[in-house]
């Protein structure tokens, strides 16, 4: 049962009114007092219960309610104890209703749920009937004291907590319990599981259990104490753990007949017996026309302290139970649910019960009449149909339709359609059947005795056949096609279409949703080529995933097929592209570092490739790189070379990179800002070349298109050159350096891009650059200094919350250059466009840049207002530094990099441009060959 959002009872209201007459000139009142809280709907509990303004909790409405009246409950579940002390008249009760139990589906029972107590308590009331509600997970669900002429009827009880083994551990607790005078209580046609059974206390008189389901009762199914007239009849009662019906004390005066009690059979040898009549309760009580079934040892009957093997060894001793059997019963619900409905051939049961047994019923607990067996003769007093236990046996279990078309499979095509239909009626008995079926267009029913037919539609519309059996007996049952209607449509082509969702997880990702439109079933859908000449992907649904490796357009190919064998084409284009993003600045984060055993990365080999995985770290913990991230900022280290060579960083999958990142060579460690999209499967490929080596990738940051920070590009502009003031940064040192507020940052900025030199070193050693007031991270450097060289890095870092970065020094001394090329802001207006690594600059191919001289380098996307580019400075003559700007502006007094003779020194940086994309390119001193490589663009949005 699915159980509905929780709302409280109410607080119960005490009326000193109850019994009070009402004035004759009072207006009648309405029959049914409507109980509902949905949200959506109004509700007043101090109003009339109407079912536009119905009452807010059950016990307001209780509290109102007046002779004759029904409080309707909404299938909700309602938390607390419902207190009825409220009364009826005879002829007239006060009603408490719900929904019907339906095991086969149907309506849902309103839920009561009380974990402190009962759910339902009637207090003094009499004249009450309680129906069609559930209790789960309360200690004692139902409590009837000091009551009379009460009836609770197809309740769903189960006393056992949800997900508990047991039900609450409360001494004395039963599932429902009668108690004090109460008299005349009727517990009737109720599911009563998986707790403590009924229980009738001392003094009660008249209760009649009648027509229930009582399953796996931990001390017994119905107990009775000192309690007079007790009726136990047509329950059907499983495994019980203890007897399934006892009768203690001075119980005199009962009737046990019509019941089928099946013991547990995990649990034999017990020693209870199944139905107890202890000595004081053996006068006036009378044991008959049950069906009992002991297993291993066990008595099936203990009379006044005497165990009974089995009915004929009861009748021999004491003429009870001379009209009991002993039959084994099969259930076709596999006690699924609480729910034990016998199988059509539980022959034992059928046509065999005492119609005349006080409280007998006029229908079984599920409401269904008695039913006269044909193949069965009646042996019960009279001849009577009636069967033993709570459920009236049918031969008719049910309809399971199966409908297909006759020319596919499916009941699916253009009009005229015909259709076969097969009722699929299960019928343990050796009845003839006649089935009706209603084809749902409009057209007669057709009532025939054949289990096929066939019918045609001649209108286009969806329906939704039924058919009904009935048995010759009175009983009938119905079905439709199980998710299967008839659609019958307009005679038209096979046509099919395709739409394309950018993924939000990979940056050149889709998912493609197929369509199809046509008289029959489409059967299947295909992709034949995504146009980059990966291999053909095939259902089972409409719904395929594909992520390209290259920006690019690519035509893809859609297939869909029918049931008739038709099949048609679609081709669809794509334009696979980088999306436009804002950054993310991260605390440095290591994501690889070869040197370290037992990670899945290891020494690179000379033409080797390390697929970096951006999104974790080696040990698998997220990085902070989110899934959608368009390209990612790294601090990649070169290390323990074994000769010249370079780096070379593209998306993994794009093929092989003609670009370079980091140059390196033995002896060196050497660490270059780098830029990359992100590719399949959120890697980024690192190639080798020219030696083996280790490499170290430490995360900086991220570009995605959700990311609130934008890039403003500004005119390179000197923060800090200690050479002029404060000194060199000593060992272990920190320098702090003021951001916001110079060079064109803004008091709002998070992050900056900074160039920042270590010149003048004494010893060989590392730079590291954080937010002010944050702690130096563990793992990070941004430059590798060397005595007697000028080493440069662009720097991304985060600015601490007074608008400071830190600079630390590790050994030795160095002076520090620091020039500011741009930040990131909430009111910047610059997204980040990556772009397949790509050369715009090898000047190699002529002249070298001499001492002054500038060389105009083009190819940035027009309307960029700065890129990121990796510079190299290869073949140079003398010590000099790199200047980049953009075209057309006045040449600032910064560098982008420090070269050295006989070394290939690489730079990472953002250069602004103008607005044809071009930037110039300045060299101080000697000669100097450039390799310029773009990897993505800003781009006002």
């Amino acid at each position: 049962m699915r159980l509905r959002h929780s709302v409280v009872l109410g607080t119960a209201i005490a009326s000193a009114a109850v019994g009070l007459p009402f004035s004759a000139a009072a207006a009648e009142p309405p029959a049914v007092l409507y109980v509902d809280n949905t949200p959506s709907k109004p509700c007043d509990d101090s109003g009339t219960g109407s079912q536009a303004v119905p009452f807010c909790t059950p016990q307001a409405a209780v509290d109102a309610a007046r002779p004759g009246q029904t409080v309707q409950l909404a299938a909700r579940t309602w938390k607390g104890e419902l207190r009825i002390t409220r009364s009826g008249e005879p002829g007239r009760p006060i009603v408490i209703n719900g929904s019907p139990l339906a095991p086969d589906g149907g309506p849902k029972q309103p839920v009561l749920r009380n974990t402190a107590g009962h759910a339902i308590r009637l207090s003094g009331a009499h004249d009450v009937v309680v129906r069609g509600l559930a209790v789960l997970d309360t200690p004692e669900p139902v409590l009837i004291e000091n009551s009379s002429r009460v009836t609770v009827d197809q309740l769903y009880l189960f006393q056992r907590p949800t997900g508990s083994a047991e039900p609450p551990v409360v001494p004395g607790a039963a599932t429902v319990r009668v108690t004090g005078t109460s008299d005349s209580t009727t517990i009737s046609r109720s599911v009563i599981g998986y707790g403590r059974g009924v229980v009738l206390d001392a003094g009660t008189r008249g209760t009649t259990v009648v027509g229930n389901d009582l399953s796996s009762n931990t001390e017994g199914a119905v107990k009775a104490t000192d309690a007079v007239g007790t009726v136990v009849v047509n329950n059907t009662i499983t495994l019980p753990i203890g007897p399934g019906v006892r009768l203690a004390g001075a119980s005199t005066g009962a009737t046990v007949e019509n019941n089928v009690v099946i013991p547990n059979l995990g649990n034999p040898g017990n020693g209870h017996g199944l139905i107890v009549v202890e000595a004081g309760a053996v006068a006036g009580t009378k044991v008959d026309y049950n069906v009992v079934h002991p297993t291993g040892t066990d008595p099936a009957y203990v009379w006044a302290g005497t165990a009974h093997r089995g009915p004929a060894e009861l009748t021999a001793a004491t003429g009870q139970g001379s009209h009991d059997l002993d039959s084994d019963i099969g259930f076709r619900d596999a006690m699924i649910g609480g729910y034990h409905r016998p199988t059509a051939t539980a022959d034992a049961l059928i046509d065999s019960a005492d119609p005349d047994a006080p409280g007998v019923l006029d229908s079984d607990m599920w409401g269904r009449a008695v039913v006269d067996a044909p193949h069965i003769a009646n042996s019960g007093p009279g001849a009577s149909a009636r069967d033993r236990g709570a459920t009236e046996i049918h031969g008719l279990a049910g309809v399971n339709p199966v409908i297909t078309g006759t020319e596919t499979p499916s009941p699916q095509g253009p009009v005229p359609l015909t259709v076969e239909m097969s009722a699929g009626a299960s019928n343990g008995w050796p009845t003839a059947l006649t089935y009706t079926y209603n084809f749902k267009d409009g057209s007669a029913p057709l009532v025939t005795t054949e289990a096929t037919v066939r019918h045609t539609y001649t209108a286009a519309g969806t329906f939704k056949p039924t058919v009904t059996a009935a048995d010759g007996t009175g009983d009938t049952v119905s079905g439709e096609p199980f998710e299967r209607v008839v659609i019958a449509s307009a005679p038209g082509p096979l046509s099919a279409r395709l739409t394309v969702t950018p993924s939000a997880e990979e940056p050149l990702g889709f998912t493609f949703t197929a369509s199809a439109t046509g008289p029959y079933r489409i059967t299947e859908y295909g992709i034949l080529s995504y146009g980059d000449g990966g291999g053909a992907q095939w259902g089972p649904g409409n719904t395929f995933s594909h992520t390209y490796s290259r920006p690019g357009d690519y035509d893809v190919t859609l297939v869909a097929k029918d049931e008739k064998g038709n099949s048609t084409s679609w081709v669809q284009k794509v334009t696979a592209a980088y999306a436009p993003s804002g950054f993310t600045a991260l605390p440095p984060v290591r994501v690889a570092d070869t040197r370290t055993p037992g990670t899945r990365y290891r020494h690179v080999e000379a033409g080797g490739t390390l697929y970096l995985q951006v999104r974790k770290t080696p040990d698998g913990a997220a990085s902070g790189v989110p899934a959608g991230a368009t390209a990612v900022v790294l601090n990649l280290t070169a290390t323990g070379a074994s000769g010249h060579g370079f780096l070379s960083a593209a998306p993994s999958g794009s093929g092989t990179s003609t670009t370079s990142n980091v140059n390196f060579a033995p002896g060196q460690d050497v660490s270059n800002l780098v830029t990359v999209p992100v590719g399949l499967n959120g890697e980024v490929s690192i190639g080798a070349q020219g030696a083996s080596l280790d490499v170290v990738a430490d995360i900086l940051g991220y570009y995605q298109p959700s990311a609130a920070d934008r890039f403003t590009a500004l005119a390179p502009a000197r923060l800090l050159d200690t050479r002029g003031a404060g000194g060199p940064v000593g060992q272990d040192a920190t320098r702090r350096l003021k951001v916001a507020g110079n060079g064109g940052v803004p008091a709002t900025a998070r992050s900056v891009i900074l160039n920042v030199t270590a010149t003048e070193s004494t010893a060989n050693s590392y730079v590291t650059v954080h937010p002010a007031g944050t702690p130096r991270p563990a793992a990070g450097s941004n430059l590798n200094t060397v005595p007697g060289r000028n080493i440069t890095n662009q720097v991304v870092v985060p600015l601490g919350t007074d608008g400071s970065i830190d600079i630390y020094n590790h050994s030795g001394s160095s002076h520090a250059v620091v020039d500011v090329v741009g930040y990131f802001g909430p009111e910047g207006k610059g997204l980040f466009t990556p772009v397949l690594p790509s050369r715009l600059l090898d000047s190699r191919s002529g002249a070298p840049l001499g001492a002054g001289s500038v060389r105009t380098v083009v190819g940035v996307p027009a309307g960029a207002t700065a890129a990121a580019v990796n510079l190299t400075a290869t073949e140079t003559t003398e010590a000099t530094h790199l200047t980049a700007w953009a075209t057309g502006t006045a040449k600032p007094g910064t560098s982008n990099l420090n070269a050295t003779p006989g070394l290939d020194v690489p730079s990472h940086g953002t250069i602004p441009v103008d607005a044809q994309g071009r930037f110039d390119i300045a060299n101080n001193a000697g000669s100097t060959h450039v390799v310029a490589d773009l990897f993505g663009y800003y781009r006002n949005q």
